[in-house]
């Protein structure tokens, strides 16, 4: 068969940087076609329907659906089509991920221009090879497929019409023994049925048993001669024999029976519980001329199951009455301490919810990250490589290296806000008024809000500890405004007076509903506000929220300690930022 002339390619990624790497990356091979991009999973599937690529390469972390899902699916509803995993995530659980959603590989994106063409290659010549078998065979296996392949059928039809019913080999063959089975079904059957666990038994329309495999003498303790020839009541207690006459009837008619939970009798006369699956068996014509059972011990199952009933039961009682107890003692609890009670409640979700905004927060930060610094550090690799492709061809290197100079201009950038947003060193190395100054006018040029600065002369510093409080307080202020008041402009007035520091924040929004405004100063308020205030009373000062249809004003006291310098922020020489 001639080798494929084109390598048809769906490119998946969320990030358009990263897809205008790969494209330019992908460029010089004229042999592969890149005929579509999606910037998720669900774009993925619709585009894998439609286009029906040979290979797609699939980001994992996008919006709405993520990658391994949209691998999933796409492996079960085409499965010719294979994917590649490309991730920045960590390689070795991104190869686990690969394998448990059936993709063809997965390839970091910190080495993509390594290893991104060796795979692609890899899996271009396994087409060829899977395409040319596929016409001499109807079916491919690979050697490592065949040896780890266990054997296994489904009702068949031996020695006549006597059935050996559906069983699994416990034991692996090697790729020889394999074949030389594959060559005599019949012995590959029987000695499946003789080699399983669970007991295996044939019988004919009447009942007579007509085959007995090892299992069965282990699980009842007769031999096959002493069973093949009588009827299988020999092992159905008396009270138990309505059900073969019922179960004879379903098979008369074709039916299957699953997992029937019964129970059945050993040769010494002691009860075995058993799970039994009953197929009818057909001879040539299509007529059910017998039955097979695969008969499985339940007993230490069921034992088990009796003694978990009766500990949820013991427990349950318990409980109730542990419950009974506890409900008293809280009531007399609650009537002593009703305010230390409603002070833990709410020291119990004031932690909750600063576990859960540190959680937010280390979300924001990972997703801005992946979405910025890493994926800029992806774009900037592809073009690195692309570099070095057009360095092997002769060919201009302008525009490659100026867009290097770009992304790497554009991650200096990012990762510079980040550092600054976490921390301003401003804060550390030129006090609060600098500080503040510097994050009005950021935000202003990241958002079409108008911020109107006012700080008192000579304001000087205020001790660290307190210069992080208010900066973090007009920082959560002017985050709410910009995100929830619908306000186009804000208000800032910073002071400082003998007995402490003022801070006035207002907007001219709509204004706080006075229901919420009620449950706020019912300290019954979210966690920015929470924290705005848990940093006010640390420092003995008062936080008051006003608010009406006019807009809303944030109103801060602080106390200054008599003991403050002209300079209580600065640091000592040792713990200067350096740069």
């Amino acid at each position: 068969m001639q080798p494929l002339t084109s390598l048809r390619i769906l490119l998946v990624d969320d990030n358009e940087t990263v897809r205008r790497g790969l494209r330019s990356f992908l460029a010089p091979r004229a042999d592969w076609l890149l005929c579509g991009e999606a910037v998720d999973g669900f774009e993925a599937v619709e585009k894998a329907r439609t286009l029906r690529p040979d290979v797609i390469l699939m980001d994992i972390s996008m919006p709405r659906m993520n990658g391994l899902d949209a691998t999933r699916i796409i492996r079960r509803e085409l499965p010719g089509i294979r994917v590649v995993i490309v991730s920045q995530n960590e390689p070795s659980i991104v190869s686990r991920q690969a394998r448990e959603v059936d993709a063809a590989a997965c390839v970091s994106k910190s080495n993509v221009f390594q290893d991104l063409l060796p795979a692609l290659d890899a899996l271009a010549g396994h087409r060829n090879t899977e395409n040319a078998s596929n016409q001499g065979a109807g079916m491919l296996f690979s050697h490592e497929n065949l040896s780890d392949t266990r054997f296994a059928t489904n009702s068949p039809i031996l020695n006549g019409g006597e059935n050996v019913t559906e069983s699994t080999a416990s034991q692996k063959y090697d790729v020889a023994d394999a074949r030389k089975l594959a060559e005599h079904p019949a012995a590959l059957l029987a000695a499946i049925v003789d080699c399983s666990d669970d007991a295996i038994v044939s019988k004919n329309l009447g009942g007579i048993i007509t085959s007995w495999n090892r299992g069965a003498e282990r699980l009842f303790g007769y031999s096959a001669e002493e069973a093949i020839g009588h009827n299988v009541t020999l092992i159905i207690p008396p009270g138990h024999r309505d059900e073969e006459t019922a179960i004879l009837e379903r098979l008369r008619r074709g039916e299957r029976v699953d997992h029937f939970e019964t129970v059945r009798l050993r040769k010494d006369g002691t009860s075995v519980e058993v799970s039994l699956t009953i197929s009818p068996v057909k001879d040539a014509a299509g007529r059910v001329i017998g039955a097979s059972k695969v008969a499985r011990n339940i007993t230490e199952q069921k034992r088990a199951e009796r003694s978990l009933r009766e500990s949820e039961e013991r427990l349950r009682a318990l409980t109730d009455g542990l419950e009974t107890q506890v409900r008293v003692r809280t009531r007399e609890l609650e009537q002593r301490n009703a305010e230390v009670v409603q002070q833990s409640e709410q020291l119990r979700e004031l932690s909750n919810r600063l576990v859960q905004t540190q959680d937010d927060e280390r979300r924001r930060i990972a997703r801005e990250l992946h979405d910025s610094a890493g994926q800029l550090l992806t774009a900037l690799g592809l073009n690195l490589s692309s570099i070095t492709e057009l360095a092997r061809q002769n060919l201009p290197l302008d525009k490659p290296i100026e867009d290097c100079h770009a992304l790497i201009q554009q991650l200096s950038k990012e990762i510079r806000t980040m550092s600054y947003l976490l921390h301003p060193p401003l804060l550390d190395e030129n006090g609060l008024s600098e500080a503040i100054r510097w994050y009005v006018q950021g935000l202003m040029e990241r958002s079409d809000l108008q911020i109107e600065l006012g700080i008192s002369q000579n304001f000087g510093r205020l001790p660290r500890e307190m210069e992080l409080s208010v900066f973090r307080i007009v920082q959560e202020c002017l985050t709410n405004i910009h995100r929830h008041s619908d306000s186009k402009t804000a208000t800032i007035r910073l002071s400082r007076r003998a007995e402490g520091v003022s801070l006035e924040i207002q907007d001219s929004g709509g204004g706080i509903s006075v229901e919420k405004l009620a449950g706020i100063r019912a300290q019954r308020s979210g966690v920015g506000i929470t924290g705005m205030r848990e940093r006010v009373r640390h420092f003995g000062g008062a936080l008051d929220i006003q608010s009406d249809a006019t807009g809303t004003k944030i109103l801060v006291e602080l106390p200054v300690p008599m003991t403050a310098t002209s300079e209580p922020g600065s640091l000592p020489q040792q713990s200067r930022s350096a740069g």
